[in-house]
């Protein structure tokens, strides 16, 4: 295979000069801004693309494997037709919520009309009601007056702050502008990593920190490239590693920056060789951070046998995307309970470079009782 090296203004650019001058030989391997000498003293950025271009017999040995790779998905695709449409109709079932009813936890008598009224709120959004009990208890006091326990404030979402902050913890990603730091976000397929990684390397160079992205997602079709359009409107540099060592030297490479973020490519829970491999690239990264990100969409019992599974990466929080879709945001402080993990980040939407909030317990009050006054 022989390597060529280009100097264009944009990556579209850079696909049509590939495919014009060397046709379907070739193909993009990776991409990176550089500083080009403009006049004598001024320079400006381009994009440096590396084009790798296969000889004939290279090139036929790479169609057949691609035709039986397209057999082997042909074949798979039959095989998943019933499961996909199992999947469309559970999704269809969650768009049409039950109705809201007045569920209360057990020994009522203990609380107050308002406590209750408050303990209703949490159980309609999702909440388990033995974690909204414990919830309840801990955003009251106990009133001499009516001998019972009732809401330590005036207003619901004050109380509940209170409630929240002795039962749920939150996690402080602490970054610093003279030690690297490096967060790498894992989960399973869909959940939103990529566009959650561009959202952070924003918000945190809108502060002031040197920002870099590496992405370990070179298979799926078009990832690299999605990443590469975040990264080039931020002005940050990209790079990808498909293999540890790789990584490793990407990681020299930004040593320089204060925060690295490493987009994983989705692994199914279920799935432990992926997952061992994944261990395999993360395990000798200095100083490294990995938050779980899941969706608020997915049901309860997947969010929490991932959070089992994807702990043997040694995780230390959960990122939860998608809150504006799901009508149970409870799942928030389920999940954060059973699994004994805090929560760092939320996501609202698919907005680049908002929809993203720092996990705090104002937020997560505000969310619970948003639109179920």
């Amino acid at each position: 295979m022989k390597i060529k090296k280009i100097l264009v203004d944009s990556l579209q650019e850079a696909i049509d000069i590939t495919k014009s001058t060397y046709g379907d030989k070739a193909t993009i391997m990776s991409t990176k801004i550089v500083k080009a000498k403009k006049w004598l003293f001024f320079s400006t950025n381009k994009l440096e693309v590396t084009i790798g271009i296969a000889d004939s017999e290279d090139f036929q040995k790479e169609f057949s494997k691609e035709k039986e790779l397209y057999s082997e998905i042909e074949n798979i695709k039959s095989t998943l037709k019933d499961v996909v449409e199992v999947v469309k109709s559970t999704k269809q079932e969650q768009k049409t919520p039950p109705p809201i009813t007045q569920v209360q936890p057990q020994n009522n008598e203990d609380f107050s009309l308002r406590a209750m009224n408050l303990a209703t709120k949490l159980i309609n959004a999702g909440v388990d009601q033995d974690i909204a009990r414990k919830i309840l208890e801990d955003s009251c006091g106990f009133d001499i007056t009516i001998g019972r326990l009732d809401l330590k404030y005036e207003d619901d979402y004050q109380s509940l702050i209170e409630g929240l902050s002795k039962n749920i913890s939150l996690k402080a990603i602490n970054f610093s502008k003279n030690i690297l730091s490096i967060l790498a976000l894992v989960g399973p397929t869909g959940v939103g990593k990529t566009t959650t990684i561009a959202k952070l390397a924003y918000m945190y160079k809108s502060q002031g920190f040197r920002t870099g992205v590496i992405t370990l997602d070179s298979y799926r079709t078009g990832a690299v490239q999605q990443l590469q359009s975040y990264v080039s409107l931020l002005e940050m540099p990209l790079r990808v590693a498909d293999t540890p060592t790789r990584l490793r030297e990407c990681v020299g490479e930004l040593s320089s920056l204060d925060i690295i973020f490493i987009d994983t490519a989705g692994r199914s829970q279920y799935d432990s060789v992926r997952l061992k491999e994944l261990k395999h690239y993360l395990e000798n990264v200095p100083s490294l951070e990995i938050a779980l990100t899941v969706s608020t969409t997915t049901d309860e019992r997947i969010i929490l046998d991932s959070a089992r599974r994807f702990s043997e990466l040694g995780i230390s929080s959960i990122i939860f995307t998608k809150l504006d879709e799901t009508l149970y945001p409870g799942c928030v402080l389920n999940a954060c309970i059973k699994a004994n993990l805090p929560v760092s980040f939320l996501t609202f939407g698919q907005k680049v470079p908002n929809d993203i909030e720092l996990a705090n317990y104002e937020n997560l009050a505000n969310i619970l009782l948003r639109g179920l006054s």
